[in-house]
């Protein structure tokens, strides 16, 4: 994890891709979505941090985080597909 990081994780399908989530206030952080080969971001969007994570995030934010990560690589690898086959 990175240094003001208070979730992070890696996901592997055709490309390793890491995923963090980034505190920029009490309530707020950044959810980013890196593929690791190239260092293209494909997703940043700003979350709310229930109760602050003051402990750790919670496991509630952890789940809809997820979900945001799987969305946007299955989006990005459709996209990518879509391109190739109309070339």
């Amino acid at each position: 994890m990175k240094e003001g990081d208070i979730w992070s994780g890696t996901l592997d399908d055709d490309h390793t891709w890491q995923a963090d989530v980034n505190r920029v206030g009490s309530y707020r952080g950044v959810l980013t979505v890196t593929r690791i080969a190239d260092n293209e971001e494909i997703l940043h969007e700003d979350v709310v941090l229930d109760y602050g994570a003051i402990f750790g995030p919670d496991i509630a934010d952890v789940q809809m985080w997820t979900v945001m990560v799987i969305e946007a690589i299955d989006h990005y690898n459709a996209q990518q597909k879509a391109e190739g086959e109309s070339t």
